[in-house]
């Protein structure tokens, strides 16, 4: 039996719910694509590892243009890292690009022969006071003298506080460094497609497998150079090469005790036209 007053079901509210999500959609929206939240004047500690590696980049690329390592370790002192010679030394190693790759080791190497960091802070000149007495005579009628009461006087004297230094830590220690690795295999490239004059290293264990993070000296007239194993692992975690110049005449030495190589230069080679250009050498070194 219809009656006038009998109630209508009753339906959820769901246009309540339908305005929630069209509400939480717009504040998302309007907050990351018109709004989004900006960062600005964080302290570089709370970089994400691939920023720090950029920010490394640039210091390494400072240094290399003003050969400030003071101002390279305050810098890289920010991030708050320990071990940053070895840090800078990993960061070469991953590098896709040469050049990156030689600006951190030159930078990794200068901090090796600074052993400590940067001073805590500037020389503070602390004044001291030095209080010394004077005795005055005033003349009174009579000829008599009146003897006035000492008078202290302060002194200032600066003395130079040195401000103490905080100990660096030192870089992670490079393998094989008492190895007295020996030359096994020289040959010499002759490759046209080489755009550059190498000396190629390769430094192998007894088993014949490369070794990474194996310190080379170069020496010739009137300079030298460091370089290391394992920066290009697409051709061997073994390998290393260093640009030479035709004209000089170098030595070569793998690890702090190994065999010194003298006498290595630029071979002549001649490609298929008869035209004569600068090869390459190649050295294998290998464990005893």
């Amino acid at each position: 039996m219809n009656s006038r007053y009998s109630q209508e079901p009753q339906h959820p509210p769901y246009y309540l719910l339908t305005g929630l999500i069209l509400g939480l959609l717009f504040g998302f929206g309007v907050s990351f694509l018109f709004f989004p939240v900006r960062y600005t004047n964080v302290p570089p500690e709370t970089l994400q590892n691939v920023d720090k590696d950029q920010y490394r980049l640039m210091i390494a690329s400072a240094y290399q243009a003003n050969n400030d390592i003071g101002r390279a370790q305050a810098r890289l002192g920010i991030l708050r890292e320990e071990n940053v010679s070895g840090l800078l030394l990993q960061q070469a190693q991953r590098s896709e690009r040469r050049s990156d790759a030689q600006l951190l080791l030159k930078l990794s190497q200068a901090l090796e022969k600074v052993p400590e960091m940067a001073e805590t802070g500037p020389p503070i000149a602390q004044a001291s006071i030095t209080l010394s007495q004077s005795q005055t005579n005033t003349p009174l009628a009579g000829g008599e003298m009146a003897t006035d009461q000492p008078v202290r006087t302060a002194t200032m004297e600066a003395t130079r506080i040195v401000a103490t230094r905080t100990p660096f830590p030192s870089p992670s220690s490079v393998s094989s460094l008492n190895i007295p690795f020996r030359l096994v295999e020289q040959k010499t490239i002759c490759n046209p497609a080489y755009t550059d004059t190498l000396i190629q290293v390769e430094v192998v264990d007894k088993k014949e497998k490369p070794i990474s993070n194996v310190r080379i000296f170069v020496n010739w007239d009137g300079g030298q150079d460091i370089f290391y194993t394992g920066f290009f692992p697409e051709i061997s975690i073994g390998y290393a090469d260093f640009s030479m110049n035709p004209q000089e005449t170098y030595s070569l030495r793998v690890g702090e005790i190994g065999e010194v190589i003298q006498n290595i230069s630029a071979p002549e080679c001649q490609d298929g036209a008869g035209k004569n250009y600068w090869g390459s050498i190649s050295l294998l070194f290998a464990e005893p």
